[in-house]
């Protein structure tokens, strides 16, 4: 179970140095972006399901140049990240932006049904408590014929690192990630149709284990769990980690593996089983 006050303070901090340390997060980013080129849709009202500092909103906007972007995030720092990167001084002063900001919670979102054209969402699911609840929310504020698109991470992120904390201390140091096929239900459950999901692994690479830790701190990424006890801190921690690190050296560099999984589905209209073209 996350944490969700514990997390927005850690995005609240990270907010200013999440940009500097994001290059796998923009990579899936724009893995996902690849993935609506092959894509007939037309968006026009499009949400960006945890925006963050506001770069996908300046890349959906690139693409569908028509589209009114709305950035939503639960962390207020993140938000005004994303108002500075996306500021349009003239549109801005006459209230004509693309851009709108919202600033709830995933799993509470305040927006009417059959609002939206396209939901977005990248490296953020993974902090939901209730993945049922957010599929059915997004489904119910699409149109019919709307896209819901994703990318999120799987049970094998950080596989070293969950193996070692749960060897050394017997508990979850690391956060709990759902598999492709549990989504994939949760989407046929909330109503969605033609879904696709699809998996990529990465790899990360460091020479030390605490330029990792770093990484997760300045994108806000560090175990939200309301169990935790103490997250990847204290020195004597940190000595342990280091030490049971050394084994998963290979060419003197010490790997982080990421698996992620993207997907798209369609809230089809129930009159027919085929989405617009």
């Amino acid at each position: 179970m996350i944490n969700k006050e514990y997390k927005r303070k850690s995005f609240n901090r990270a907010a200013k140095t999440y940009d500097s340390c994001s290059t796998l997060q923009d990579t899936i980013s724009g893995n996902l972006i690849d993935r609506l080129k092959t894509i007939k849709l037309y968006p026009l009202d499009i949400l960006d399901l945890g925006c963050g500092t506001g770069t996908n909103g300046l890349n959906l906007r690139k693409k569908y140049k028509k589209s009114r972007i709305i950035n939503y995030d639960f962390s207020e720092n993140m938000l005004n990240e994303a108002r500075r990167k996306q500021k349009l001084f003239i549109l801005d002063k006459i209230n004509l932006s693309p851009y709108s900001y919202i600033c709830a919670d995933i799993e509470a979102i305040p927006l009417e049904e059959n609002s939206l054209d396209l939901v977005w969402s990248s490296s953020t699911l993974q902090w939901c408590n209730k993945l049922d609840l957010v599929f059915n929310q997004v489904k119910k504020i699409l149109k019919p014929g709307g896209l819901f698109i994703f990318s999120t991470f799987g049970p094998n992120t950080l596989n070293e690192l969950r193996a070692i904390t749960e060897n050394l201390f017997n508990e979850k140091k690391t956060s709990t990630f759902i598999d492709m096929n549990n989504l994939d239900n949760l989407l046929i459950d909330a109503g969605f149709s033609d879904s696709i999901l699809d998996v990529e692994n990465f790899s990360v690479t460091y020479n030390e284990v605490g330029k990792l830790f770093m990484d997760i701190k300045s994108i806000g990424a560090t175990n939200g769990n309301v169990s935790k006890n103490r997250g990847l801190s204290g020195k004597s921690f940190t000595k342990k980690i280091i030490e049971k690190y050394e084994a998963y050296r290979i060419n003197n560099l010490l790997p982080a593996s990421y698996e992620v999984i993207y997907g798209h589905a369609w809230n089809t209209p129930k009159s027919t089983s085929e989405h617009p073209q």
